[in-house]
């Protein structure tokens, strides 16, 4: 049984996933080792510094 199918919804935004919808999935360590799935695109990492400030200048010129 895949990542996917174990958790029916996107780890990072709690999106359910569509039948043989194409997932990613990710390493979490929380005293263990565990792989979560979650929706093309999407991430439970945090932004990259640069990106995050990329971002923000552009939404708050624009």
């Amino acid at each position: 049984m895949s990542a996917a199918d174990r958790q029916r919804t996107c780890a990072a935004c709690g999106g359910p996933f569509a039948p043989r919808e194409r997932t990613g999935l990710e390493t979490v360590i929380d005293g263990e080792v565990l792989y979560v799935a979650v929706h093309t695109h999407h991430s439970t990492y945090p932004p990259r510094r640069e990106a995050e400030a990329t971002r923000r200048l552009t939404t708050t010129t624009a």
